[in-house]
């Protein structure tokens, strides 16, 4: 739980120190408090809670920061009568997540400055969430993105972007986001998506269920108001019912097979072809491969 909350609603934004059992007392994390809020803007307007990762000069990465303020913003909205539906998109329209920051994880041998744990209960969490959930993708979806993107009930994206998953091109594998594409994508087509790590059209997304509408640009803002508001119009109680039964029919195992996962991808990361892989990312170059 973070220790400061921000949220904007009906204009007017709000900060709280969240600590009510130690008093709402100040440590440096209290203090560092904006660090998150300004990775993770949340508000609450019209029924609507939108969550937006807000680095877009770092093409929306995720780090541990965005992965707490993005649960974050899911449990206020949960607990916020208002919000009937919650949207998840990124700043800017280039790019809507791309992925794990890479430089976050190069910190650490082991890849802890992403925050694998985080990842694997953030997908659960709007997974599991009991209000409707819709991703809007103004830019390109890549990587642990597509994860999100995937995890919530419904997506809709610009028809000029594309959807991938290039983890394999920097000695990585997209271990977590694998579980959410096969449950969308056939096998043939999902496993040469993270065999070849090449892009996906938005249309061709749409095409292979990974997308529900794509729209152009210039129609992008109003299509998607639209469309959300058709969802925050029905009953909030009804669609938590409906979506609990979805979970039923589909399967109760993402959990445990997110976890299984989590653990191959930690493996993949302590090989040598992966750390390769991510320094010659971030060194603008292409890796030798050692495989091994």
């Amino acid at each position: 739980m973070s220790e400061v909350l921000y949220s904007v609603e009906h204009g007017v934004a709000s900060i709280t120190i969240n600590r009510p059992e130690q008093r709402n007392a100040l440590n440096p994390s209290v203090l560092r408090g904006e660090a998150w809020m300004s990775d993770v803007l949340y508000s609450v307007e019209d029924g609507v809670a939108s969550i937006t990762i807000n680095r877009p000069e770092q093409r929306n990465a995720l780090n541990p920061a965005v992965l707490r303020g993005i649960r974050e913003g899911l449990r206020n909205a949960v607990e916020t009568r208002a919000a009937r539906v919650i949207t998840i998109t990124g700043s800017g329209d280039k790019v809507f997540c791309a992925g794990a920051d890479l430089k976050a994880a190069l910190s650490n041998a082991e890849g802890q400055g992403f925050g694998r744990g985080d990842f694997r209960q953030l997908l659960l969490d709007i997974y599991r969430c009991p209000k409707p959930t819709v991703a809007l993708a103004r830019g390109h979806v890549m990587a642990g993105g597509m994860g999100i993107f995937l995890a919530c009930d419904l997506g809709l994206a610009c028809d000029d972007i594309h959807f991938s998953t290039p983890e394999v091109h920097v000695g990585m594998f997209p271990m977590m986001v694998l579980s959410l594409l096969y449950r969308h994508v056939g096998r043939k087509k999902a496993t040469e998506m993270l065999f070849l790590g090449e892009r996906i059209p938005a249309p061709e997304a749409m095409q292979l269920g990974i997308v529900n509408h794509v729209l152009p640009r210039n129609e992008f803002e109003e299509g998607t108001a639209e469309f959300v508001a058709k969802i925050s119009g029905k009953s909030v109680a009804i669609l938590r019912l409906g979506k609990e039964a979805i979970a039923n029919a589909e399967d109760r195992v993402l959990e445990e097979s997110l976890e299984r996962l989590e653990a191959a991808l930690a493996r993949v990361m302590a090989t040598e072809d992966s750390k390769e892989g991510m320094r010659a990312f971030v060194e603008k170059r292409k890796p030798t491969w050692i495989d091994e």
